[in-house]
């Protein structure tokens, strides 16, 4: 949440393929989601590479490939 409502309020100053990446690169750890999307942390929330793309506003394929 806190890094959508950072990028909406920097508006363009955060669309940069690098800050997304970062971006892409700080939720995929911060979910501990694996490369096969799958995560480990437990059955109450399951996150996927789709809601890392969904949080950073990009699609799936283009966040697989920052």
């Amino acid at each position: 949440m806190l890094i959508a409502e950072n990028t909406e309020r920097r508006g363009e100053a955060e669309s940069g393929p690098v800050k997304k990446g970062r971006q892409a690169a700080f939720l995929k750890e911060y979910w501990e989601i694996k490369n096969n999307g799958d995560q480990s942390a437990g059955p109450l929330i399951r996150r996927s590479m789709k809601d890392v793309a969904e949080a950073i506003g990009e699609s799936q394929r283009t966040t697989q490939r920052l």
